[in-house]
This record gives structure tokens, C-alpha cells and sequence, in this order.
């Protein structure tokens, strides 16, 4: 090993690998891309006008106003009319006095006896089903005569029955009266015809007729009230009931019985004997129009 150098002896030194160079591959023919071009603009596309507020027209309000008051006035007419002319008939019951005025005072007050007997005879009606009840009050409320007068000249019902009780001073005087339109009004003839049934009606009740057939005109002189015999057909100039003026259906009041005498009261003032009294009434009233009793109201034998 004389005479050689140890660098003789070294390894050989590693090679180092040279990096690759990313080649692309080779890309195929691609047209060039197209310059867009802009379609040629219109005039107004190019220039828009400035936007206007939109103003407000004027009357808005007012339109909108009449056009609630048209709603309205179609509604209520609707209802009028359904109400008015829904039911064959119309029929205006009036409960004597009312409120603080209790009418005559005996074995009962009078207004007692005039409440129950509408009552009652209102739900037969109802029960019914041909008859539009109006009344003129409601129960235990008063009215005056003259609003009364208003409400049924405004309504002009088929016919209108007024209940009363009658009172005496002694207390003997008993039985059934009415009063219907006098002789000179429009609806004088009709009156009569539905007092005469009423009339008879109440005498086939068991109850006993006044002035022969139950039937008188009443009217007022100087302040006084006069009654005359319906045979007297003549056309006095003296004001009468205002509960039956301006009417045009038949209109008649009735003095149902006397609350004075105690024997009147238990056969037509009780309960029981209201409730008789609206069955006459009622049948009366079937008569008048000429309408069949309904086989739910018929009464008991």
C-alpha cells in the first residue's frame, strides 16, 4: 500500500438527480375568443325619464266615504225589506200603559194583566211562524201614546189589538168590550170586521159581551172620554184613541175584563186567564186573515 495516497481509496461521490421540468401538454386548437358586441341601444334605453311621485287624487276620501254610504244604504234596505215583507203578515201588539203608569189599580194592576196577555199571545204567533210581531213597547218599559202612534203609522201593520183592562168604582161591572176604529176613518170598515171577531171569540171564552154586541166608539169631549153604542154610525168631529189613528190595516183596543171585580180577574186576569184570553185573540186574528190554525196551536179540547 506504499507510495498510494488514501484520497485514492475515497467513494465515488452520488449523483444528484437533476429536477424535471414540467412540460405542458400539448393543447389543441382553440378558436380565439369573440369580442362581445353590445346590440346597438335604443334611444329610450339610453335616456329614462326621471320617475314622478305619484300624487295623490284628490277626492279620495270622499269616494271612499260614498262608497260605505251606498254599502250601507243597500244593507239596510235588504234588511227593510226581508223584515218588512219575510212574513205573510204583520201583526202590532200593544200592552196598555207601562213603566211608572200601571194603569188602573184593583185586585190587580191593569198593566199586569196587559203584559201577559201580549206575552202570550206574541208567542203563539211566533210558535205560528206566518206572523211579523211588532210590538209597540217592550215589557216593563213605558211609552207615550203619541210614539206609539209614530211607530205603527211608520210600520202600517195588517192589524194592530191594543189590551187594556177595564175598572169600576163599585166593583160589581164585569164582561168583555172594544173599540175599534170610529165611523169616518179609512180603516173604520176593517176594524169593525176584526172587533166583531174578537168579540165573539171572548163570548165563546165564557166571557160575557158588553153594550149588547161588544162593540163601542169611544171618543173625547173636552177631556172627558164618551162612549157611544156601535149602531151609532155617525161621524162626530171629536178626537178618539191615539193608538188608532193613521192607520191603514184594521186597529181596535180591547178592554179585556175588569180588574176591579174579583171574578173578572180569575176568569181573564190570572195567568191562566191571559193565556185563554191570547188564544181568543189569536183565533180571532186567524179569522181576520183568513189563515188556518196551525195543528201545534190548536188547543185542547
Amino acid at each position: 500500500m506504499k507510495g498510494r495516497n488514501w484520497r485514492d481509496f475515497e467513494p465515488p461521490e452520488k449523483r444528484r438527480r437533476k429536477p424535471r421540468r414540467y412540460e405542458e401538454p400539448p393543447r389543441r386548437y382553440e378558436e380565439p375568443p369573440r369580442r362581445y358586441e353590445e346590440p346597438p341601444r335604443r334611444y329610450e334605453d339610453v335616456y329614462q325619464p326621471p320617475k314622478r311621485k305619484k300624487r295623490r287624487r284628490k277626492g279620495g276620501i270622499f269616494r271612499r266615504l260614498l262608497v260605505i254610504l251606498i254599502l250601507f244604504v243597500l244593507g239596510y234596505g235588504g234588511f227593510f225589506l226581508y223584515y218588512r215583507y219575510g212574513k205573510p203578515y204583520t201583526v202590532a201588539l200593544d200592552a196598555g200603559h207601562g213603566g211608572e203608569d200601571v194603569g188602573s189599580v184593583g185586585v190587580i194592576q191593569e198593566v199586569q194583566l196587559t203584559e201577559q196577555t201580549v206575552t202570550a199571545l206574541e208567542k203563539l204567533l211566533k210558535e205560528d211562524g206566518r206572523f211579523r210581531v211588532v210590538l209597540t213597547r217592550k215589557m216593563g218599559e213605558g211609552m207615550s201614546i203619541t210614539d206609539r202612534n209614530r211607530k205603527l203609522a211608520f210600520l202600517q201593520p195588517d192589524l194592530m189589538l191594543s189590551v187594556h183592562g177595564n175598572a169600576d168604582e163599585t166593583g160589581e161591572a164585569s164582561g168583555f168590550e172594544c173599540y175599534p176604529a170610529v165611523p169616518g176613518m179609512e180603516n173604520h170598515e176593517a176594524s169593525m170586521e176584526f172587533a166583531a171577531l174578537l168579540a165573539e171569540e171572548m163570548e165563546a171564552a165564557g166571557s160575557e159581551l158588553r153594550g149588547g154586541n161588544g162593540i163601542r166608539f169611544g171618543y173625547y169631549v173636552n177631556g172627558q172620554k164618551m162612549l157611544v153604542d156601535s149602531t151609532d154610525t155617525t161621524v162626530y168631529d171629536y178626537d178618539t184613541f191615539g193608538v188608532l189613528k193613521n192607520q191603514e190595516g184594521a186597529a181596535v183596543l180591547v178592554e179585556q175584563c175588569f180588574v176591579t171585580n174579583e171574578r173578572d180577574v180569575a176568569q181573564f186576569g190570572t195567568e191562566e186567564g191571559c193565556q185563554k184570553a191570547a188564544e181568543a185573540y189569536y183565533r180571532a186574528i186567524l179569522r181576520y186573515l183568513g189563515a188556518e190554525e196551525t195543528t201545534e196551536n190548536q188547543s185542547e179540547p
